[in-house]
């Protein structure tokens, strides 16, 4: 419909998004998160206080009506979310149906609850990627954070399934002090698999407020040392500090200089739409009110202005770093304040990029004159 009409008239799908749908703040990504429920009982989870008492969900019907509303109003590309997704019985009847409406779709799982009945759809209906959060590299790790035994031959398994099938799928590390060893054993499975692998190893409070999840955080020296395993990735940090913070001096600064309400959206397990998914508002239900009524709203968030006192727009890193707004707010009770940990690990970063680039130079420089 929207996408088709648009594609034939202005080009490829990239031009599209930066030069028609991001300056015109035109929603085109969205998230629908299905349930706070899950099968695991992961020590570091965001939703662990979402899902200690019985919620009220969305029926298939309401979600389903969703999806209409996006599919009317031009979103491309959707992701399902949770909690876990396969907790819901009904959510290959949710899926096929969004799928059949055309969008674009990604889906975010723990991997372990993935079977032939879904791979049997999947090959008929396939999403244009699966990410999978994998928790460690053998079953001791696993069952450290999520609390549950087997769970670790369960995801393999899944990797079995879905690269026998031609799925698309990535595989995501979460790092943290149950499994800080098994960042190359969990990178190592990507590689065999011929999936994408990405990381991710910084813990943030509950939607609540809650920072328990911070309890299981790496200490900061370990993160660093375990980022500095990936090759290239000392280079690329010290690329992105070297790209000039453009808010510098200026005295009118945005307070959100993400995407935050431009482009992108989650519409929670009881139908609240977000601008995104670290904001939890309960004011706009897309069931009972329009698409566009609460994106025209959420636009004002685009107008407010950074704090005086905001150090991070003074920041020589600022472009490295992006501190998010929400996550301030969870973690120091202030949009304008970034948690400490935040800071010292982007500086803790460029500090060990640069040696260990200085080191290679070092090395490469002794072996050329022992030539």
């Amino acid at each position: 419909m929207f996408a088709e009409e648009v594609g034939s008239r202005f080009g490829s799908l990239r031009e599209i998004q930066d030069n028609t749908w991001y300056e015109k703040r035109h929603p085109y990504v969205g998230g629908i998160e299905l349930t706070p429920y899950c099968n695991l009982r992961c020590v570091h989870c965001y939703l662990q206080d979402q899902n200690k008492k019985e919620q009220k969900l969305l029926t298939t019907e309401q979600v389903k009506v969703i999806i209409d509303k996006l599919y009317d109003a031009g979103v491309l590309f959707l992701y399902f979310t949770g909690g876990e997704i396969f907790t819901r019985s009904d959510f290959l009847e949710i899926y096929v149906y969004a799928k059949k409406k055309g969008f674009i779709l990604e889906l975010l799982t723990n991997g372990t609850l993935i079977d032939e009945r879904v791979l049997e759809v999947f090959r008929e209906f396939p999403p244009a990627s699966i990410s999978i959060s994998m928790y460690g590299g053998d079953e001791v790790s696993y069952e450290r954070v999520t609390g549950r035994k087997g769970m670790y031959d369960k995801v393999i398994r899944t990797f079995v399934l879905l690269n026998d099938s031609g799925i698309h799928f990535e595989i995501k590390y979460i790092g943290m002090k149950e499994n800080e060893e098994d960042f190359l054993k969990v990178k190592k499975v990507a590689e065999v698999f011929g999936a994408v692998f990405s990381y991710s190893m910084e813990l943030f409070p509950t939607l609540l407020g809650d920072s328990c999840p911070k309890n299981h955080m790496m200490e900061l020296e370990k993160i660093v040392k375990t980022e500095m395993l990936s090759e290239g990735y000392a280079e690329e940090i010290l690329r992105q500090a070297s790209v000039k913070n453009s808010v510098m001096h200026k005295t009118k600064v945005p307070l959100y200089m993400c995407d935050m309400a431009v482009s992108n959206f989650l519409i929670d397990y009881q139908g609240f739409i977000n601008p995104c998914h670290k904001s939890r508002i309960k004011k706009w239900n897309i069931l009972s009110c329009s698409m566009q009524e609460a994106w025209d709203d959420f636009g004002s968030y685009r107008n407010e202005v950074a704090s005086k006192y905001n150090k991070c727009v003074r920041c020589e890193y600022l472009m490295m770093c992006s501190p998010c707004v929400l996550v301030n707010k969870l973690t120091t009770g202030d949009e304008n304040i970034p948690s400490d940990t935040v800071c010292k690990l982007t500086h803790m970063r460029v500090v060990a990029a640069r040696r260990q680039v200085a080191q290679r130079k070092k090395a490469a420089s002794r072996k050329w004159k022992s030539f």
